[in-house]
């Protein structure tokens, strides 16, 4: 009985001990050194949300670090005068405040909020290439595209929007690896020649619009590759690793 009230006791300082080193872990990283005060997200925090939401204090939290391993801007607390401004661009978790990451509303085009550098282009997407709703706001996605390729041009698109025929060979690749989506909402019915309301209605439930933010090169091989084959979303974590490559056509898919 003696031997095991030893262990116990012995167990127990053990514990206690660990327990004071690790509380003590942070004023040892930080002596010696000048600390301060900043705010880090404690969740994802999307584009657009306001100052007023951040400053609530519901998606942040305070932490100290070395003043030396900050940026100038950092923010060690929000007041009443980012309560207008919104964010430009979504945060990651544990990824820090900073002062220019807030901008007035009057920046965002049309109501939308764009990165700073970037376009916002718009698509057309099926329900299902559009990865069945889970696509919203402040994913990123991988976009592919799939194409009639051009007699004799392995990995060429021949431009004619996925004409069917009995040799036609069609590819897929991938067009850009990662873009940032901005917003999602369903297409406005156009009346087709001869459909009734319940076939405008199908056809507008199968059908949404994705915008995403782009620069200029990727807005251009966006809108060619809206214009000349079928484009497919796919969602992407921040680890997936996604690279463009020659894809697949009929030819190699079981390869």
């Amino acid at each position: 009985m003696l031997t095991l009230l030893a262990a116990l006791v012995l167990g127990l300082g053990g514990a206690a001990a660990v327990l004071v080193y690790v509380s003590g872990a942070e004023s040892r990283a930080l002596e010696g050194k000048k600390a301060v005060s900043v705010l880090v997200a404690k969740d994802r925090i999307p584009a657009g949300t306001t100052g007023e939401r951040v400053r609530s204090g519901e998606l942040t939290e305070l932490v100290r670090m070395p003043a030396e391993s900050v940026p100038a801007d950092a923010l060690g607390a929000l007041d009443a005068a980012t309560d207008k401004l919104v964010l430009t661009s979504g945060l990651q978790p544990r990824q820090l405040l900073l002062r220019g990451m807030f901008a007035a509303p009057e920046r965002a085009t049309g109501g939308l909020t764009i990165p700073e550098g970037k376009l916002a282009i718009t698509v057309e997407m099926t329900v299902a290439a559009e990865v069945a709703g889970y696509v919203r706001p402040d994913t990123q996605v991988v976009v592919f595209d799939t194409f009639n390729v051009l007699e004799g041009r392995d990995g060429v698109p021949a431009g004619d929007r996925l004409a069917e025929g009995a040799d036609t060979n069609k590819a897929t690749r991938v067009l850009l690896p990662r873009v940032q989506v901005l917003a999602v909402g369903p297409r406005r019915a156009v009346p087709a020649e001869g459909a009734d309301a319940a076939e405008q209605e199908q056809e507008k439930e199968r059908t949404v619009l994705v915008t995403v933010a782009v620069n200029q090169a990727e807005a251009e091989r966006l809108v060619h590759g809206a214009q000349t084959g079928t484009l497919y979303l796919g969602l992407l974590t921040d680890t997936a690793d996604v690279a463009p490559g020659p894809g697949v056509d009929n030819h190699s898919l079981f390869r």
